[in-house]
């Protein structure tokens, strides 16, 4: 008989010997040096450019390498990838080389006090993700991780805390009754992880350290280039279609059928440092929640039909579908082994059950409002530049429509950026 794994609601606890309320108070004033963790994942290297964009702040961006050269060549090559390195504010990233599942971040102790002392602000967006990795696997960099960044802003000086979470979890953290997620269901061990952090980030606020809380929905490309990370699942449902050229019927009827929703990432990440920034000393006590997430909703069907213009697509029922996909796993040199890991998924759209969940967003409707932003609406257009993101990218084969966009005509221009 196995051993049981660990138990969240357990996890759920920060340390005692973590005590904000001892350090002194934040620096007034806008933050002159920022920490980013996970600033060579896809939300993260867009939230790095944005603070780069957007303030005026030195950011030290914590980095998984074996030296600060190697952290900063990751983070140069993550952001040419995604369409945005600009070399002209290179000198003010600072490259922490660093680990999220160590103690201290796996810093010396000389570095680990020089990072408390210089650092104003923390916006931790780092975190492990694995769609079907269960929840001891990810424990070590999204909860033992977040410990250590809470120690961390809680020393020297109150440092305001940003925490990027995901609209995938339930419930209020400020309620010590709430359950933590059901076990079992597709990304499950991520979102009990993030359930847990969040509960971590609460109680150092109410123990004096500056909080808040985001909660991305699904994010998407870049508005305008189409920048995209190429391991998103809906992405490769988009895929095996293409390459099938075949797709499941879905009902004509939008009313309760299937649907998807996205954020552009960098509406998502203007939204997450606008946000953080308008009042990021005022939150002590509960953290504020805020869900970032697109008010609209593309019916499954639609986005389909957008597939079908650009390929030759024939239709089949769902069943039938998700077996030619499970059957041709292994074709096409391995393009749709993503897609076939993920039937089980894919099952769940189709009928419904995986639709984007429904949350209360107007308390950050009405924030971004206030700073003139809103999430660009989910259309044929902006699918269309992700398609022909994806074609110049080599993850979709080549349609016969010409592209509406070159990737060439946007690499490494921040000037292209709105």
């Amino acid at each position: 008989m196995s051993a049981p794994g660990p138990d969240p609601a357990a996890d759920a606890v920060l340390d005692s010997a973590i005590s904000p309320a001892a350090a002194d108070a934040p620096a007034i004033g806008p933050a002159r040096n920022v920490l980013l963790t996970g600033a060579t994942g896809f939300l993260g290297a867009f939230l790095l450019r944005e603070l780069l964009d957007r303030t005026d702040a030195d950011v030290s961006c914590l980095i998984r390498a074996d030296s600060d050269r190697h952290a900063f060549d990751r983070l140069r090559e993550t952001m040419r990838r995604y369409l945005i390195w600009d070399g002209r504010v290179a000198e003010r990233v600072v490259p922490v080389a660093g680990d999220l599942t160590a103690p201290r971040l796996g810093l010396t102790p000389a570095r680990w006090t020089g990072l408390a002392e210089r650092i104003d602000a923390v916006q931790h967006n780092g975190a492990q993700v694995g769609h079907a990795a269960p929840y001891a696997a990810l424990r070590a960099a999204n909860v033992a991780g977040t410990v250590e960044i809470i120690r961390l802003a809680s020393e020297h000086r109150r440092k305001p805390l940003s925490f990027v979470s995901t609209a995938a979890v339930p419930g209020d953290p400020s309620d010590p009754s709430a359950p933590p997620p059901p076990p079992g269901r597709p990304g499950s061990g991520y979102v009990t992880g993030k359930w847990v952090a969040e509960r971590l980030v609460q109680q150092a606020g109410e123990r004096g350290l500056p909080v808040r809380i985001h909660r991305p929905g699904r994010i998407s490309g870049h508005s305008i280039t189409g920048a995209c990370q190429l391991d998103d699942g809906i992405w490769h449902f988009v895929r095996a279609i293409a390459l099938l050229g075949l797709a499941p019927e879905v009902g004509a009827s939008d009313d309760d059928g299937p649907d998807v929703s996205f954020s552009p990432v960098d509406h998502v990440a203007r939204a997450i440092v606008r946000l953080s920034a308008h009042d990021s000393a005022a939150h002590v006590g509960r953290a504020p929640v805020r869900y970032l997430v697109n008010p609209s909703r593309m019916p499954l069907r639609e986005l389909i039909g957008h597939v079908a213009k650009r390929f030759p697509v024939s239709y089949a029922p769902p069943d039938e579908w998700l077996e030619r996909l499970w059957a041709a796993r292994h074709g096409h040199d391995g393009a749709l082994l993503k897609a076939g890991v993920l039937v089980p998924y894919y099952r769940a759209l189709l009928t419904g059950a995986g639709r984007p969940p429904v949350v209360d967003d107007r308390d950050t409707v009405r924030d971004l409002e206030g700073v003139g932003m809103a999430c660009p609406p989910l259309d044929g257009a902006l699918v269309g530049v992700y398609f022909d993101y994806f074609e110049a990218a080599g993850f979709l084969p080549l349609s016969k429509i010409p592209p509406l966009h070159t990737m060439e005509g946007h690499r490494e221009s921040p000037g292209s950026r709105p």
